[in-house]
């Protein structure tokens, strides 16, 4: 039986909740802000990077800002509407606007991540070591470009999924 939805707050929208036009139009700026501003050697630069340790202890706080930076520049490009960046849960299917060849994980959120146990983890550095390996799971599952660190931010369900792994991060920081 699946979980019911997540509700991460009022904000924050998933993207299966978007019209199909509206999941197109975000698709859109999210193509354009990957070939304008190059997401993929940011990452890449990042993940060499053994400072800032973006896949180990350093993963949510980074993608925090990592995302940021998509949100502001919709903010600036005529994508307002979509800030917060909506997000997409694993456990459900890709839209098909933002599928780029990948397939569906259909991956739940572990249940310490959930509403309600989420509020027992103590510290950033144990939410952070929960949600890393389910971050790995997701991306290994989807194949395509999801698969490859390299190439991850090219893919367009990038964008949504690491929005709800921050959804994940704003509701323990919350709670």
């Amino acid at each position: 039986m699946p979980h019911p939805p997540l509700h991460f707050g009022t904000h924050r929208k998933a993207v299966a909740a978007l019209t199909p036009q509206q999941r197109t139009a975000l698709r859109h700026l999210i193509d354009t802000y990957i070939l304008t501003k190059n997401p993929v050697g940011e990452h890449l630069a990042a993940a060499n990077d053994m400072t800032l340790m973006i896949h180990g202890m350093g993963f949510l706080a980074w993608h925090n800002v990592f995302v940021g930076k998509l949100e502001n520049w919709l903010v600036t490009n005529g994508g307002v509407a979509f800030v917060p960046l909506p997000y997409w849960d694993p456990e459900t299917p890709i839209p098909g606007e933002h599928n780029k060849n990948n397939t569906d994980p259909n991956m739940p959120l572990p249940e310490t991540l959930r509403p309600g146990p989420i509020a027992d983890i103590p510290d950033y550095m144990a939410l952070n070591d929960l949600v890393v390996p389910y971050h790995n799971a997701v991306h290994d599952s989807m194949g395509g470009q999801m698969r490859f660190p390299a190439s991850s931010p090219s893919d367009p369900i990038f964008w949504p999924f690491h929005a709800f792994l921050i959804a994940v991060y704003e509701h323990w920081r919350n709670h």
